[in-house]
């Protein structure tokens, strides 16, 4: 079963997370780029932005401890999630 968290917005949904450049950008609308995981179960959604993408291909494709250091991944609540990867024009499953 996924987590729950408390989002000051939305209330309790279930938990997702995202890369730090995703998180910024829900406020300020700026397009990032979105990549994410097929849902597994029993663990949360995970996105990551363009740049976060690019590192990847540049760096042999492994989650590394130096990518997550760099995505600074941030816990978000379902609705902040889609909300980012609705805003976006192009959106890819990995």
């Amino acid at each position: 079963m996924i987590e729950k968290v408390l989002c000051d917005i939305h209330g309790s949904k279930e938990m997702t997370f995202s890369c730090i450049h995703i998180a910024m950008a829900i406020d300020s609308k700026e397009k990032t780029g979105f990549f994410y995981s097929e849902a597994e179960e029993d663990l949360p959604q995970i996105a990551w932005c363009g740049a976060c993408e690019q590192w990847l291909l540049d760096n042999g494709e492994e989650w590394t401890d130096v990518f997550q250091a760099r995505a600074d991944f941030k816990m978000l609540c379902i609705d902040c999630f889609d909300e980012a990867k609705n805003k976006e024009e192009e959106i890819h499953i990995r």
